[in-house]
């Protein structure tokens, strides 16, 4: 029988974890598409260099307040998903390619981290969903319930009344509503034909449509 640990960490400590690099091959076969018409064969939810995957994936996506937790079975990532304050019902519309935000931080155009940072003792009732999954390997096996109950126990005494999930209906179908989310109307946003998370890497070839659903932390 499978031995089964979950680990939370600090999405800033990422890099430092022993483990990151086959978390990092973990997210990356887990959101591999054949979706060619929409993602280029060349794209990957992370940037392929581990250690800049953790440092934009835990300092940009989680920020100073997110953490992420890895379902591990037998010593070995098989899931993981991350929380973070509520960025809002259409933030996925204000979301800028790699090269466009290069610009701006040149221009000094971007907030430093003081402007936008939480107090660490501040309770914060909405918490969204970022990076989750499970292996292609692992699926099936009652890990996402598992994994969305450790995320709901992490954020609960940290102040949060519901917990909020982005998601593309074409790639994720009913999931979200099976793990008890339900659709909050008019939120979510769309991600621009184009948009790369990484300089050099071609951008998306058609937008994505994403919608936004909620469940109540009780």
């Amino acid at each position: 029988m499978a031995s089964t640990k979950i680990i939370i960490v600090r999405g800033p400590e990422l890099s430092a974890q022993p483990w990151w690099n086959a978390v990092h091959r973990l997210i990356i076969a887990s959101f591999e598409t054949k979706e060619e018409q929409v993602f280029p064969p060349s794209w990957k939810r992370l940037n392929q260099d581990p250690q800049i995957a953790a440092y934009k994936l835990g300092n940009d996506e989680l920020g100073p307040r997110g953490h992420f937790a890895i379902v591990f079975e037998n010593d070995k990532p098989v899931a993981c998903g991350g929380v973070l304050p509520f960025r809002g019902e259409n933030w996925i519309n204000h979301v800028e390619s790699d090269e466009l935000r290069k610009a701006k931080v040149s221009n000094s155009e971007l907030q430093t981290e003081e402007e936008f940072s939480v107090s660490p003792e501040e309770k914060i009732a909405n918490w969204e969903i970022c990076c989750f999954c499970v292996s292609p390997a692992h699926r099936r096996k009652g890990l996402s319930h598992i994994l969305i109950e450790a995320l709901l126990d992490f954020v609960k005494p940290r102040g949060a009344k519901r917990l909020v999930s982005n998601y593309s209906i074409k790639e994720t179908g009913n999931f979200w509503s099976k793990m008890g989310f339900v659709t909050i109307p008019g939120a979510g946003g769309v991600l621009k034909k184009g948009f790369t998370h990484t300089g050099g890497m071609e951008g998306l070839r058609a937008d994505i449509h994403f919608r936004m659903g909620e469940r109540a932390v009780a």
